[in-house]
C-alpha cells in the first residue's frame, strides 16, 4: 500500500465513512509499520485538537480520546462517528478509566492513558499542592502574630454581592462581501500543526518535482540550474517582507498572501521546513483567519480564488488535516460562483457577461483542489463545465485565440482575442487535460509568435507571461518552449533587483510583492507542474531519486 493510501484510508477513518474492508486494511498497516502506527496518533490529536476548539476538551481529554482512537482500530470497534468518545467524563468515569487502564495490556491506549493520569494527579501538581499547604499554614500563624485582628465594635455585617457583567453585544451577522472589499476577518484560532511531509511517492504524478531532489535532478538534466540561485534569492525577499501578522502588503493582501504562499509551496517549502517554514506557516494562519463563516477568503474573486488555490496546495503537499477544511470551504464558494455557462465574473455574478481572466484563476483552483482529493459533490462537474466553456464561449469566432469578455449564452465573440487571454484559455485547457483539443493547439500555435514581454521602457506584460511562460513549457514543443525560455531567464535575471526583488510589473501594486511572486512562479516552471506529456519520465524521476540511477527529463 502507498503512502497516499494509507493517508486516503485515515481521512476516511476520521471521517467516518471507512467500510469492513478498509477498516481491515487500516488494522493491517497499523500493525506491520510502526511508522504508519506513529503517524496515525498523530493525526488522531490532530483530528481532535480541530473538535476540542468548539467544545471544553483540555490536553488530558485529547490524549484519552486519541488513545481510545488506537484501541478502537486495534479491536476493530469502530464507532460510525466520534460523538461516544468526544462526550466530556464525568469525574466518575475518569476513575473507572483509570482502574480499567491499569488492568489493561501495559501497551495498549487504555493503559498509557492511565498512567498519564495518574502522572498529573501524583506527580508535580501533588507537590505543587503541598507546598501550596504549607505556605498558607504558615500564612494562618503568622498574620495573628504580626496583625492582630481587633474587634469590630459596631457589629457591621459585609456581604459580598456579584459584579455585574455587561450584556454582550448582538453578534453581527455574516459580511455580504463585494467586490474590491475586504472581508471582516472571523475570530478564530487554527494551528498549523508541523506534520511529516508527503513522501515523493505518494504525490500526485505533476507535483513530484518539488521535492529537493527530483528539483535538483530536473534542473541539472534540463540545463537550467543557473535559476535557482535566482528564486532563492526571491524567496529570501518575500520572507524579509513578511507582515508580523502573517501577510504581505499590497492592494490586496490576501491576494498577495496567496501569491506568496504559491511561490514558497511552488518551490517545495512546507510549513514543517527550517528555512522558510515559519513563515509559511504564518501565511496560511492569516488567510484561515480571513476566511468568514460562508467560506469567503476574499471579496475580490481573485484574492479568494488564489487563496483556496494556496490552500489546497499547501494540504496537497502536506496533508496537514486542519487545512483541508479551509481548503473545502474556499472550494465551495468557487463552485457556487460559477455561471450556468461554465465561466466566472466579478462577484461571481450570474448575469450574463462573463470574464476569461477572472475564470483562468478560479480554473487553477479548482484542479489543485481537485489534487487535493477534495469531496466536494459539484468540483468534478464544475471542471467539465469549464472545459465546455473554454472550447466555446471564449474563443473567439475568427480563430485569433481567447477573448477577454463575451456574453453568455450568445455566440462566440467573433473577434477581439489577446495574446494574453490566450495563454489564460491555454493552460486552462491544458490543466483540464485537453491539450490535445484544437482550441488549446491553436493557442499554442499563436502564443509562438509572442516574445517575452520585458521591457525597460514601460510596464512588463507579466501578468500574460505568468500564463503563457505555463502554457509553452506544457505544450511539450522544443521548438515552441526553447526560445521563450532563453528569453525569460535572460530578462528576469538581469532584471532582478540585488536583494532579490522584482518591480514594474504591469499590475504591481507598489509593494513589489505581485511582480515579485509571479516572476519566481516563472522560474518555478521546471519543476513546479511537470508536464503532462513527461508521464513516463516522471516516474522515471521517482526511480532515480529511489535507486540513484541518472535519467533524462525532457
Amino acid at each position: 500500500m502507498t503512502d497516499n493510501d494509507f493517508i486516503l484510508l485515515m481521512e476516511e477513518y476520521f471521517d467516518g465513512s471507512l467500510e469492513a474492508e478498509g477498516r481491515a486494511a487500516l488494522r493491517r498497516e497499523l500493525q506491520a509499520d510502526p511508522a504508519r502506527r506513529a503517524l496515525f496518533e498523530t493525526q488522531s490529536r490532530q483530528h481532535i485538537r480541530i473538535h476540542a476548539q468548539t467544545t471544553p476538551l483540555d490536553f488530558s481529554e485529547s490524549q484519552r480520546i486519541a488513545l481510545t482512537v488506537m484501541d478502537a482500530v486495534a479491536a476493530e470497534r469502530h464507532p460510525a462517528t466520534f460523538a461516544d468518545i468526544l462526550k466530556e467524563q464525568t469525574l466518575r468515569e475518569r476513575i473507572a478509566a483509570i482502574r480499567e487502564g491499569l488492568k489493561a495490556p501495559r501497551y495498549s491506549g487504555k493503559h498509557r492513558y492511565a498512567r498519564f493520569a495518574l502522572l498529573r494527579v501524583f506527580g508535580p501538581p501533588l507537590l505543587t499542592a503541598a507546598l501550596c499547604i504549607l505556605i498558607i499554614a504558615a500564612l494562618a500563624l503568622a498574620v495573628p502574630r504580626f496583625f492582630p485582628v481587633e474587634e469590630d465594635p459596631e457589629g457591621i455585617n459585609i456581604q459580598l454581592r456579584p459584579s455585574e457583567r455587561p450584556t454582550p453585544p448582538d453578534p453581527r451577522p455574516d459580511p455580504v462581501p463585494t467586490q474590491g472589499q475586504p472581508v471582516p476577518p472571523v475570530v478564530t484560532s487554527m494551528p498549523i500543526p508541523v506534520g511529516r511531509p508527503v513522501p515523493i511517492t505518494a504525490l500526485p504524478t505533476h507535483l513530484i518535482g518539488r521535492t529537493p531532489a527530483a528539483r535538483a535532478e530536473i534542473l541539472k538534466k534540463s540545463n537550467n540550474t543557473r535559476t535557482e540561485k535566482t528564486v532563492t534569492s526571491a524567496l529570501q525577499w518575500l520572507k524579509e517582507h513578511q507582515q508580523a501578522d502573517g501577510s504581505w502588503e499590497g492592494q490586496d493582501p490576501i491576494a498577495m498572501t496567496g501569491l506568496a504562499l504559491l511561490a514558497f509551496l511552488g518551490h517545495g517549502d512546507l510549513p514543517d521546513d527550517t528555512a522558510y517554514g515559519p513563515t509559511v506557516r504564518r501565511g496560511l494562519q492569516h488567510l484561515i483567519a480571513r476566511q468568514d463563516n460562508a467560506g469567503h477568503f476574499s471579496g475580490n474573486v481573485y484574492a479568494h480564488a488564489i487563496a483556496t488555490y494556496a490552500m489546497a496546495e499547501a494540504f496537497t503537499l502536506s496533508r496537514i488535516f486542519p487545512l483541508r477544511e479551509p481548503m473545502e470551504r474556499g472550494i465551495a464558494v468557487v463552485v457556487g460562483g460559477q455561471q450556468p455557462g461554465g465561466g466566472f465574473d466579478y462577484q461571481y455574478s450570474k448575469g450574463s457577461r462573463f470574464d476569461t481572466s477572472v475564470t483562468g484563476w478560479q480554473v487553477q483552483a479548482l484542479k489543485a483542489a481537485r489534487l487535493a482529493g477534495s469531496s466536494h459533490p459539484g468540483l468534478d462537474p464544475a471542471l467539465e463545465k469549464c472545459l465546455r466553456f473554454l472550447r466555446t464561449a471564449a474563443f473567439a469566432g475568427d480563430g485569433s485565440g481567447f477573448v477577454y469578455s463575451g456574453q453568455n449564452g450568445a455566440a462566440p465573440p467573433a473577434s477581439g482575442a489577446t495574446w494574453t487571454m490566450t495563454g489564460v484559455g491555454t493552460l486552462c485547457l491544458q490543466l483540464l487535460g485537453a491539450r490535445d483539443c484544437r482550441q488549446a493547439r491553436h493557442g499554442l500555435a499563436l502564443l509562438e509568435d509572442v516574445a517575452f514581454p520585458w521591457t525597460r521602457d514601460g510596464k512588463p506584460g507579466i501578468y500574460g507571461a505568468y500564463y503563457v511562460t505555463q502554457a509553452r513549457f506544457q505544450g511539450g514543443s522544443p521548438a515552441s518552449w526553447e526560445p521563450w525560455n532563453r528569453q525569460m531567464q535572460n530578462a528576469l535575471l538581469a532584471a532582478q533587483h540585488k536583494d532579490g526583488h522584482w518591480e514594474g510589473g504591469d499590475y504591481d501594486q507598489g509593494s513589489h510583492v505581485y511582480t515579485t511572486t509571479l516572476c519566481t512562479l516563472m522560474l518555478e516552471v521546471y519543476y513546479r507542474y511537470l508536464p503532462t506529456y513527461a508521464k513516463a519520465a516522471t516516474n522515471d524521476v521517482v526511480t532515480a531519486i529511489a535507486t540513484g540511477v541518472q535519467v533524462d527529463v525532457q
